[in-house]
């Protein structure tokens, strides 16, 4: 039987010598003993993973050891050995983060056995639901609804203990070009280097979640000065720049990083990310890897100073963005049934500009909607030209940003996009994002049950990525899940991951809805969709994101793959 190693803490001999008795009397043998006077290393004893519960007599240092272990969100159980149970004080140690307790004098064989039993159960539960839920699956840092939960502790414990927290917001330069040069799979290799290399520079109060494909977040606790948030994120940023090897070459990145402190440049959550964000796109714009933290008076330069946004005014001018269009793969069939079209920046001098590189800042210019416009366009005429080269029933799925949605003339100018193009919008679909749909999800609903009317359909992009709420499943006109694709990364050698595929695709079964999942690369990673009833899959295994031009190509390549199946 798995054995599990309980720590005794006490000054009081006759404590270690009752509650070992107790222990090796448990059957089937189950505890392992450790005994200890005090802990002259707390922070390593409360975070050591050797330790599966801490039995601790209640004395003058319970308080600061409680407190120590939420603060490091410590997942050991600590049950608290009390003289007499006083309702009042039990009560304030719960509150401090104790497990459970026990008394002297009522030390039962059963009792003690089922307590340790009980919270030792909790922790597994609890580390493996923490697991799935809020880790990164590549990296092993936290994912995005595990940041705001740690960032959020963190400004409570920064409030309560009057002491200052740093956010450093960081973001890979030109990361999309490592993917599309030397693929995924390098990409994925070079996300786990800088992980690991920021971890390196951190302390061991430090945190880091990833927020994206190329974000990463390190929230830095009890920081004294600004000065000290300035050396770590430059400590960070020559460990990124460092080379490393991505398939025999030597490659090295640089990095942008902004920072805002709690509480002096925001006293909320979205505050506070919003201004280290804000700080990163400034570092952004400069040439070359900077760290820049948050201020009032630091603004982007909308009127254009900037190369960068007089050069994204001038595409939007002259139309320079067009798409590229994924394909979306019918499992049972094999034949095309959608497109995902993908933005890219068609730049004079540069060529082919991926959105990792704009994206964000023509948010934050305000460009979002006069661009999204052009790419339902863009979508509707790619509808139509399919339909002319005899490619029917293909749907065209379009991204739509929280800025497009929020406009009161969205509706409205979809409909005569739609009417001024001739398209079917049955064969429209639009991608919404969960963080797109919490912003405001009233109005949201409003518009999406409008656009239905037309015909267009909608799916949740990222499923299970963000802050899932099941309720947008069922109050919203969404006819499509897309499993992201960091579920789909690892398959079939992650359990964790093979058990989200299979939870979601059931659920939306279940829920009458299409299931697609992104980011599929190999033929175990197909094989392991189609059996367990995914509907589509797109990703590299079938193409890239191609030019329009392209697809009868593509289509008439698939046709004789699935024949050449047929007859072998």
């Amino acid at each position: 039987m798995e054995q599990h190693t309980v720590l005794i803490i006490s000054e009081n001999k006759t404590d270690h010598l009752i509650l070992s008795a107790c222990l090796e009397r448990a059957l089937p043998t189950r505890f392992h003993l450790a005994s200890s006077k005090s802990i002259e290393r707390p922070l390593e004893t409360l975070t050591d993973p050797m330790i599966d519960a801490v039995i601790m007599a209640h004395g003058p240092e319970t308080e600061y050891l409680l407190r120590l272990a939420q603060k490091h969100e410590s997942t050991i159980p600590l049950i608290l050995l009390l003289d007499e149970a006083d309702d009042t004080i039990i009560a304030q140690l719960r509150e401090y983060g104790a497990q459970d307790y026990l008394v002297r004098g009522q030390l039962q064989d059963a009792l003690v056995h089922r307590i340790l039993d009980y919270s030792i159960q909790l922790k597994q539960a609890r580390d493996k639901i923490q697991q799935l839920s809020n880790r990164d699956t590549l990296t092993g840092a936290l994912n995005r609804a595990g940041f705001r939960a740690h960032l959020e502790r963190a400004m409570d414990r920064s409030e309560r203990y009057s002491f200052n927290t740093a956010l450093l917001y960081i973001n890979i330069d030109q990361f999309a070009n490592i993917n599309d040069h030397y693929g995924e799979a390098d990409g994925d290799l070079m996300i786990k280097s800088i992980s690991r290399r920021l971890i390196n520079k951190m302390r061991s109060t430090d945190s880091i979640a990833r927020l994206g494909g190329d974000e990463f977040a390190v929230v830095l606790e009890d920081v004294s000065s600004v000065a000290d948030v300035d050396l770590i994120a430059e400590k960070m940023l020559k460990s990124i720049s460092a080379p490393m090897i991505l398939s025999e070459q030597q490659v090295a990145v640089e990095a942008s990083i902004g920072a805002s402190i709690y509480p002096d440049d925001g006293h909320e959550f979205s505050d506070l990310e919003d201004n280290a964000r804000s700080a990163m796109q400034q570092a952004k714009s400069i040439e070359g890897g900077k760290y820049i933290r948050y201020s009032e008076q630091l603004t982007f330069d909308v009127a254009g100073n900037s190369s960068l946004a007089a050069e994204l005014r001038t595409a939007v001018r002259k139309n320079q963005f067009e798409l590229h269009y994924q394909p979306r793969i019918d499992l049972a069939t094999g034949q095309l049934v959608g497109l995902e079209a993908l933005l890219r920046w068609n730049h004079p001098e540069r060529g082919l500009v991926y959105p990792g590189e704009f994206l964000s800042v023509c948010e934050d210019m305000g460009l979002m909607k006069t661009i999204g416009y052009q790419v339902i366009q863009h979508a509707c005429s790619a509808q139509i030209w399919l339909e002319e080269q005899k490619l029917h029933d293909v749907d065209v799925a379009v991204n739509i940003s929280f800025s497009q949605i929020q406009d009161n003339r969205f509706v409205e100018i979809v409909k005569d996009i739609i009417a001024r193009s001739g398209a079917n919008a049955s064969c429209l679909e639009f991608e919404l994002t969960e963080s797109t749909i919490l912003k405001s999800p009233g109005a949201i609903k409003e518009r999406m049950d409008e656009l239905r009317l037309l015909g267009i359909s909608f799916s949740l992009d990222d499923f299970g990525t963000g802050f899932s709420q099941l309720s947008h499943l069922t109050e919203l006109p969404i006819s499509a899940l897309k499993i992201d694709a960091c579920f789909i990364r690892d398959i079939p050698h992650n359990d964790h991951q093979e058990a989200v595929c299979t939870m979601i695709i059931e659920m939306a079964r279940r829920l009458g809805m299409l299931v697609v999942a992104e980011g599929a690369e190999t033929y175990e990673q197909i094989e392991f969709l189609r059996e367990h009833n995914c509907q589509q899959v797109q990703g590299f295994y079938y193409s890239q994101a191609i030019p329009l031009q392209q697809l009868p190509r593509f289509v008439q390549e698939q046709r004789f793959k699935r024949r050449e199946k047929l007859f072998s």
